[in-house]
């Protein structure tokens, strides 16, 4: 399953997350007085960064998967470059509903 989002770029508005065509993508809770303010300024500025952030992991798994693939065929010893792509692969998987 490859889920399609939302067209970037994404950005962050007083209560929403806009969508690069105007759409709202999100409403997000608007506490200015209120002790949950940063934590919802956070979580709105990373849900704005995701459609950048799937398309870098997708840009370097592109590039590194013929050596990671190549390593896995060669059944060597596992190494952390195997495991930061492993977690490039799931984190794709995770985005486009493909996990």
């Amino acid at each position: 399953m490859s889920a399609q989002h939302t067209p970037a770029p994404w950005r962050v508005t007083a209560a929403k997350i806009m969508a690069g065509n105007g759409r709202a993508i999100c409403l997000i809770e608007n506490r200015k007085l209120h002790e949950g303010f940063q934590e919802s300024s956070a979580n709105a500025l990373l849900m704005a960064a995701s459609p950048d952030l799937l398309a870098a992991l997708q840009a370097v798994w592109e590039f590194f998967e013929p050596v990671y693939v190549s390593a896995m065929a060669e059944d060597t010893e596992r190494t952390a470059q195997d495991e930061l792509m492993d977690t490039v692969r799931a984190a794709i998987a995770k985005a486009t509903g493909a996990e």
